[in-house]
């Protein structure tokens, strides 16, 4: 009977999976026979200001604007769009940046009918690609070009195209949505029999998530475009084939910018994959935030548990964690992406420390699983957010320094040496390129590194009162569990609560203004080196880790005293509810004005948007942007120009003058190392800094052919790239011999 029944369900498995087999060819089918088109002539647009001339397009110059705002130029074409994705391309060119959106000119509620935001016709460029999406059929489509008064402008041509982005995005949600059913489908009966736990988790990660289903991001004014556009640069790069991503093209209208090599970005791969698939800008960057919930949410409830062994307990610490004031802060005012996404690691490195000094020293297996724990959640850092690895290093330095004479067990220096061998195995390919960088090429961040304890950060610092607020704040729960520490240590002499309430309360200290800040770096190296984190509150995340394991001993000590903790359990519960609640509140209806915002696609971003550009080479400062020119500049040269262009490679024909010098070719891409120029033959041609840091190269006398300007990767990067590769699988495969050995 059990072979029977076996072979009934293998048959029901082939016989779903056959169904949505049949689901995603259907879609597929639909999506190769799209009968959309679209009819439409740059005469057929319209204009209140100018004529159309069949030579010059639509155009507009200053000496004939005499409105004083700036003025709609022209629209139409009142097209009939049926429901779908869209890509409009634009042919222009302009001498001041410019202008275009969508809407439909007798419908109400543009956003009912469209997506699509405002996009920029920038003066450094000639073509643009612009997404937008109706949502449903429509009569009247405009797309709507307007002009400021500055300058000319000029409209040659625009064309209307459908686009398969919506069909392929569809089809990669159903794809997801199967996937996941088969999944619950396999895994059925554990799910049933865990059905409380994960919907406690699940529950965890929608109420820190509730902020995400209000309409649009809410701009704060911090990072949060400087964000956006890392994911757009790893998607272009992504689509032109160049993984890892290192030096995205997209940044400075084609300018280039590494970001990926000095900022960890390996979890964005899983937004700028989604916009690769059609999903929005605005749907990748809320669905990334929601993972980095649910993930927060697992890894601090396991990591919790791996010290309390009570999933209660857990629980409930990882409520307190994942709806901290700071951390929601950070997710939604700041937009602190590598911050908030270093913090999932951070309770697994806790987790993982706290096994190394209190396991069995005997149990060998034991100290293997935390090592290689600690080995995820600093790798998991170092590839997420630089500056939290030094917070998460020196909070390290400072548990090893007090627990001197536990560290210096041998089994727990074994266990610090096989984390440190994983983790540097785990993230070589970002740890050479990175320290290949700032060890060889001139950049903001590097030049700006002082040492010698000039940094001044004590004003930023928070006050007591700061802490009491729902912004620069652990949050009530967890400033109420770091008192109840205090109360319990001064009447019970419990050494692991006492270390663990002056860790927190030492952490805390080194967020506040009255910290001595500048002081102790100007006499201490140490100090110096801890100060190059910019703000003293990023400690908060430290802080926050360390409350939410003192609420972990906290509800332990009271078990064990007989409280009845279930009273407390609610009350921890409630207030995170409700604090949670209350900052969603503030969130969507705050005291100052804040930008709300829904970029559609990448064309609605600003690719200048570089903060204070701490990964622009030295000597090219922000007011630089403004003189950045689309064109290769050629000196003595009979002809240069640019045949084709495909991210940060190029192809350039250039002639020659017959003089003695040979003549000078500058790129409008930025000089990092990686770029090397050489002609159809494999010969290189050395390249230097321009005025502006640019790619220039000599040319010599009476050459004539084509050069390709290349982004490659020095041989170690790729090397470095093997190491962690190699590293991975033999960590995975280590994990899943490990699980079938534990399952016999």
């Amino acid at each position: 009977m059990k072979k029977i029944s076996a072979m009934n369900r293998k048959g029901k498995i082939a016989a779903v999976l056959l169904f949505q087999g049949l689901i995603l060819a259907v879609m597929a089918v639909m999506l190769v026979h799209d009968g959309r088109s679209v009819q439409a002539s740059i005469e057929d647009w319209k204009s209140y200001s100018i004529t159309y001339d069949p030579v010059n397009g639509w155009f507009m110059d200053e000496q004939d604007f005499v409105w004083e705002k700036p003025i709609t130029l022209i629209y139409g074409p009142y097209l009939a769009l049926k429901k779908g994705t869209y890509r409009a391309e634009i042919e222009y060119s302009c001498s001041s940046d410019q202008t275009c959106y969508v809407r439909c000119e007798r419908s109400r509620f543009d956003d009912a009918h469209l997506r699509g935001g405002e996009a920029c016709l920038s003066r450094n460029q000639r073509t643009l690609q612009y997404d937008f999406e109706v949502t449903q059929d429509v009569e009247d489509f405009e797309f709507v070009v307007e002009y400021d008064g500055k300058g000319y402008l000029q409209v040659t041509d625009i064309e209307i195209v459908p686009s398969p982005l919506g069909a392929v995005r569809n089809i990669c949600f159903v794809l997801a949505l199967f996937l996941c059913l088969d999944v619950c489908f396999l895994l059925s009966d554990r799910i049933r029999k865990e059905r409380e736990f994960l919907a406690s988790l699940a529950g965890i990660a929608l109420l820190a998530s509730l902020p995400l289903f209000a309409p649009g991001i809410v701009n704060a004014g911090y990072d949060l475009k400087f964000h956006l556009m890392r994911i757009a640069g790893i998607a272009r790069e992504l689509r032109l084939g160049h993984v890892p991503v290192r030096l995205s093209s997209a940044w400075m209208e084609g300018y280039g910018y590494p970001v990926s090599v000095y900022y960890g970005d390996l979890l964005l791969y899983i937004p700028a994959l989604m916009s690769l698939l059609g999903f929005s800008v605005t749907t990748a960057y809320k669905f990334y935030v929601f993972l980095i919930n649910v993930g927060t949410a697992a890894t601090a409830c396991y990591g919790m548990h791996r010290i309390c062994r009570d999933r209660r307990i857990a629980l409930l610490a990882s409520l307190a964690y994942c709806t901290a004031s700071y951390r929601l802060w950070n997710i939604y005012i700041r937009a602190a992406l590598g911050e908030f996404g270093a913090t999932m690691f951070l309770p697994l490195i806790a987790a993982a420390v706290y096994g190394i000094y209190m396991d069995d020293a005997a149990d060998r297996g034991r100290h293997r699983k935390n090592a290689l724990l600690l080995a995820a959640g600093m790798s998991g850092v170092i590839l997420t957010h630089t500056l939290s690895v030094d917070m998460t290093f020196f909070t390290l330095l400072f548990v090893c320094v007090a627990l001197l004479k536990r560290t210096f067990r041998k089994e727990v220096i074994s266990q610090y040496l096989l984390a440190v061998l994983a983790t540097c195995g785990l993230c070589m390919y970002f740890i050479v390129p990175f320290l290949d960088y700032m060890a060889s090429v001139p950049v903001k961040v590097s030049s700006a590194i002082d040492v010698r304890g000039g940094n001044t950060i004590q004003y930023c610092g928070i006050s007591i009162a700061e802490y009491f607020t729902f912004d620069k704040s652990p949050g009530l729960v967890l400033l109420a569990v770091f008192f109840a520490a205090v109360v319990y240590c001064t009447k019970k002499r419990d050494q692991e609560m006492r270390w663990l309430t002056v860790g927190s309360g030492l952490a805390i200290l080194a967020t506040l203004s009255i910290f001595p800040w500048d002081y102790l770096a100007r006499h201490s190296l140490f100090f110096a080196l801890m100060a190059q984190i910019q703000f003293p509150y990023r400690y908060l995340c430290i802080v926050i880790v360390f409350l939410s394991l003192l609420l972990v001993f906290v509800m332990q000590r009271l078990r064990a005293g007989g409280v009845e903790i279930v009273r407390v359990e609610r009350l921890v519960i409630a207030a995170g509810f409700i604090m949670t609640c209350f900052f969603t509140k503030e969130y969507l209806h705050p005291a100052e004005d804040r930008e709300l915002i829904k970029p559609y696609s990448d064309a609605e971003l600003d690719s200048y948007f570089v903060v204070v550009g701490e990964y622009l080479r030295a000597g090219v400062d922000l007011d630089t942007f403004p003189f950045l020119s689309p064109e290769l500049f050629a000196e003595e040269m009979e002809e240069a120009e640019i045949v084709e262009r495909r991210g940060s490679n190029m192809r350039l024909y250039c002639r020659a003058l017959d003089e003695i010098e040979g003549g000078v070719v500058s790129i409008p891409m930025f000089y990092y190392k990686g770029y090397h120029v050489t002609d159809d033959e494999g010969n290189e041609y050395p390249i230097e800094d321009g005025d502006l840091k640019q790619i220039t190269f000599s040319v010599p006398p009476g050459f004539e052919g084509y050069l390709n300007i290349e982004y490659r990767e020095p041989w170690y990067w790729r090397a470095a790239e093997v190491v962690s590769l190699v590293s991975a699988i033999g960590l995975a495969a280590y994990l899943i011999r490990r699980k079938g050995v534990e399952a016999r």
